[in-house]
C-alpha cells in the first residue's frame, strides 16, 4: 500500500499545453503538493505521481501502471436492474428517493453512482488519498454517455477520511442507510476494475465495534458487502444475505 506523502508530485503528460500546466499547478497548490515539469520527472521504482492528461483529467501513475476514474459497469447494472429488477446491491439497500446514503468505502465510486440514481444524496468516504483525488477531481467532469450518470454524479459528496475515524464523529441516525464494501479478505484477482486500486487501498477489517457504530448512525439499515468466507459474517447475526453463490459475494443486511 502507498503511504501518505507530505509532498505529492503533480505533473502533466508529455508535451503539455498551457491549460494542463495551469491545472497541475492549481492542484499541487490545492493539495499541498509539488509541481514538477514532466521533462524533469525521473521514473523509478516507488515513484508515484499525479498527471494531468490532454483532456485535463487527473490520473495517478507509477512506473508500470495507472489509476484513472471510470464508471465501471454502472450503466450495465442499471440497465439490467430496470429490465429484470435484479441487482444485489440495489436489492439489499432498497434506496428511496429522499434517502441520504453513507458509502464508507467509495473506491472509484461505481456503487455510489448507481445508488445516487435512486436517492437524494450519497456521502462517500475514501481513506486513500490517491484514489480520493482521482475520483473527486473527475467524477463530475467525466464524459458520460448517459445523462443519468451525469446527474447522479452531482449528488455524490466525497470526503477523504478513514471510516473508522469518521464513524466516531457522526450523530445517531444521521443517515438513512450505511453501506460498507471493504477490500475482501479473500480476494479473487480477476477484476480488472479493482486491481489498480489494490496498491493504494486500505485493508482494515470490519470489527464488531465498527458494526455497532454503523447501526447507531443509520436510520433504516446497514449493508455490508463481503465474500462468503470473510470474517465479518462471524461478527453479527445479519437479517438477510443477498448475493450469488457462484461468485461467492454477498450483501449482508442489518435492519433497524
Amino acid at each position: 500500500m502507498v503511504k501518505n506523502s507530505s509532498k505529492w508530485i503533480f505533473t502533466t503528460s508529455h508535451k503539455p499545453n498551457k491549460k494542463q500546466i495551469e491545472k497541475a499547478l492549481q492542484l499541487a497548490n490545492k493539495y499541498g503538493g509539488m509541481y514538477l515539469d514532466r521533462n524533469k520527472l525521473r521514473m523509478n521504482e516507488g515513484n508515484f505521481y499525479f498527471v494531468i492528461d490532454k483532456k485535463l483529467s487527473l490520473n495517478f501513475q507509477w512506473e508500470d501502471g495507472k489509476l484513472f476514474f471510470h464508471p465501471s459497469v454502472s450503466k450495465i447494472r442499471l440497465n439490467n436492474y430496470l429490465k429484470n429488477g435484479i441487482d444485489y446491491l440495489i436489492n439489499a439497500v432498497s434506496p428511496q428517493k429522499n434517502d441520504i446514503i453513507l458509502d464508507l468505502t467509495l473506491g472509484l465510486g461505481s456503487d455510489a453512482l448507481l445508488l445516487s440514481y435512486f436517492c437524494d444524496k450519497v456521502v462517500g468516504l475514501e481513506a486513500s488519498f490517491p484514489i480520493y483525488a482521482v475520483v473527486v477531481e473527475n467524477i463530475t467532469n467525466y464524459d458520460y454517455k448517459e445523462n443519468w450518470m451525469r446527474e447522479a454524479s452531482k449528488k455524490i459528496e466525497i470526503i477523504n477520511s478513514d471510516y473508522k475515524i469518521f464513524l466516531n464523529e457522526q450523530k445517531e441516525e444521521n443517515y438513512d442507510v450505511v453501506y460498507c464494501d471493504p477490500m475482501f479478505e479473500n480476494p479473487q484477482y480477476k477484476s480488472s476494475s479493482i486491481n489498480p486500486l489494490r496498491k493504494f487501498a486500505r485493508y482494515d477489517k470490519i470489527t464488531r465495534e465498527d458494526l455497532e457504530k454503523m447501526i447507531k448512525i443509520a436510520k433504516k439499515k446497514v449493508v455490508i458487502k463481503a465474500r462468503s468466507n470473510d470474517s465479518v459474517w462471524d461478527l453479527y447475526n445479519f437479517d438477510k444475505k443477498i448475493g450469488s453463490k457462484k461468485s461467492g459475494v454477498f450483501f449482508g443486511v442489518i435492519e433497524k
